[in-house]
């Protein structure tokens, strides 16, 4: 049993369970399947983890005092001697303050190692409540189109591609945001590439296509622009008009017959339409280039309209604040623990003796330079 908890508390152990966590948060950013962070053998590793370091932690407070201690003794008993000339006020010069019988130089690097270990316990914590907490919206929205985020943000989708200057694919949204402060800040998602606008993230996560259909009351009249993404009955008077249904992006006509294709390629389109004309109706496909007349309304069809489907991310502020605040503690502990190595020294009859944590040769060396130069 005590081997088990002596296993399981281990920093071998530690590691294991950070790189299994690290190849799947690999595999799951590689194939976009955000799925196994909420899957059962993720969330397993990441509580083991997090039992891992809360012992880890919990161990290295209680063993403070044990290894100043310890330090001590090894200064009393296998410490490296120093001739000086005035013991006290040489320990005093070099920062190292009385602790019970002894002298101990850089006490806050025992803390380094706690604080290290604390701070990876709290960024496990506020990546679970990010994870947790966090807002998910998927929008789909036509070139144009504004939508409202829950903070009263104004997103608009300005321009949308399917590929980039040279040629090759790659989805890109143009976005504005019309922050709730009344300014303004624009950007680029791509895929892998989100945007950051205000206080929300933002992914370009796919794309579709939407019927693009022009409509005027006369012929002489301004055209209005519709575009739809479902089906939908367009009409003035709530009788007469027609009903798009559906969208086929390859439509092949041979020898009288008509094959069509679900697809996502769009290489001939067609838009298939039920047309109702007093009291008459009539089904069928209409190519882009198509105008038709029902109810004395004009439909001309367009070319379909690719427009992108985003997904928007908000974080839990106060969960931002636990991960800053990890970021914080982990700095600290890394500086204790490599530039604040502790030391302890004891005097002797014949001067004093020091040791430390880690081995002290080149600083053991830096003193005893000292001393000679002082007295040549």
């Amino acid at each position: 049993m005590k081997k088990t908890f002596q296993f399981i508390r281990s920093m071998r152990f530690g590691m294991v369970l950070l790189a299994l966590i690290g190849i799947l948060c690999v595999i799951a950013t590689v194939s976009g399947n955000e799925g196994i962070y909420s899957s059962w053998y993720f969330i397993l590793l990441f509580t083991v983890l997090g039992v891992n370091l809360t012992l880890c932690s919990v161990l290295r407070v209680f063993r403070i005092d044990r290894q100043r201690q310890t330090l001590i003794r090894k200064a009393e008993n296998n410490g490296v001697t120093l001739t000086v000339p005035d013991a006290e006020l040489w320990l005093k010069k070099h920062h190292f303050r009385p602790w019970k019988e002894a002298y101990l130089k850089h006490r806050s690097g025992f803390f380094g190692s706690f604080l290290t270990h604390a701070s990876m316990l709290l960024l496990m914590a506020a990546a679970a409540c990010i994870f947790t907490f966090a807002q998910r919206e998927d929008l789909n929205l036509c070139v144009g189109d504004t939508a409202e985020l829950p903070d009263g943000t104004q997103l608009t989708v300005e321009a949308f591609s399917l590929e980039n200057e040279t040629g090759e694919v790659e989805y890109t949204s143009v976005l504005k945001a019309q922050l709730p402060d009344g300014s303004e800040e624009r950007g680029e998602a791509r895929v892998n590439h989100p945007l950051r606008l205000g206080r929300y993230k933002i992914y370009q996560q796919n794309y579709s296509y939407a019927a693009v259909i022009g409509v005027r009351t006369g012929e002489a009249e301004q055209e209005e622009t519709v575009k739809l993404d479902e089906p939908a009955f367009l009409s003035l008077n709530g009788e007469d008009g027609i009903y798009y249904s559906q969208m086929f992006g390859n439509v092949v006509e041979e020898d009288g017959e008509v094959r069509v294709s679900h697809g996502t390629e769009i290489i001939h389109p067609a838009y298939e339409v039920s047309v109702t004309e007093q009291g008459r109706e009539q089904v069928g496909l209409i190519y882009p280039g198509t105008t038709t007349v029902a109810g004395g309304v004009f439909y001309t069809f367009y070319e379909p309209e690719a427009y992108p489907g985003l997904r928007i991310k908000t974080q839990p502020e106060w969960a931002m604040w636990i991960l800053y605040l990890s970021f914080v503690l982990m700095t600290v502990g890394l500086y204790l623990c490599f530039f604040c190595v502790p030391e302890a020294a004891c005097i002797k009859p014949d001067g004093i003796t020091i040791a430390g944590q880690k081995d002290l040769l080149m600083q053991i060396e830096q003193y005893r330079a000292e001393l000679q130069s002082a007295q040549t």
